[in-house]
């Protein structure tokens, strides 16, 4: 499987992108930008069900703080270039001693559990749509481990090195029938065990 191009990712600290971020259209324009490569204001719009202008107005937002930036590939003209995720992925790391970078930190999960949910329940109310192959394929699981932390760093860590190669943006010709799949792994410890 050949790469398309390194990876690169992007390490959030400061409060200040985290408060760009901690928006629910600035997150998920940043998600879909990740997965469909590079899009339009208008083709946002389109694909979010919102309208141009406000997907313009957020990815501007992304724009200035460095999360996205403008294609140049296609040599269209300024005004209808396309966005591009700036980074292959990011991680968010607040500075643990500031208190505002932990708390923008908090809000910025709760839309990404926000949006998992969406995404979802959308697809439960799509899947009929999809052929039979791509219904059996699609998987839900959950697991409870018993481990200490030092073994859910290794099995995270683990678990990302085999899924990387499949990240879209750095997938180089992936087969005709491929398609956008989300991945979605939560582990943490269990909170009635806490």
């Amino acid at each position: 499987m050949e790469l398309n191009e390194p990876e690169r990712r992007l390490r959030v600290r400061d409060a200040t992108k985290l408060r760009a971020l901690a928006h629910p259209l600035r997150l998920r324009l940043l998600r879909y930008l990740l997965a469909a490569g590079p899009r339009t204001a208008a083709q946002c719009a389109e694909a979010l069900n919102d309208t141009g202008s406000n997907c313009s107005y957020h990815l501007h937002q992304l724009a200035r703080h460095g999360l996205i930036e403008r294609d140049h590939s296609d040599g269209t003209n300024r005004r209808d270039r396309p966005w591009r995720a700036a980074a292959t992925g990011l991680e968010f790391l607040p500075d643990p001693d500031d208190a505002e970078g932990r708390q923008l930190n908090e809000a910025l999960t709760a839309l990404e559990f926000d949006e998992v949910f969406r995404s979802l329940q959308r697809y439960q109310h799509q899947q009929h749509k999809l052929t039979d192959e791509w219904q059996e394929s699609a998987t839900f699981h959950s697991y409870t481990l018993s481990l200490n932390p030092e073994e859910l760093r290794h099995l995270a860590l683990t678990l990302d090195a085999v899924v990387r190669p499949y990240l879209r943006p750095l997938r180089n010709a992936p087969p005709s029938d491929a398609r956008a799949v989300t991945l979605n792994l939560q582990a943490y410890p269990t909170p009635e065990f806490i």
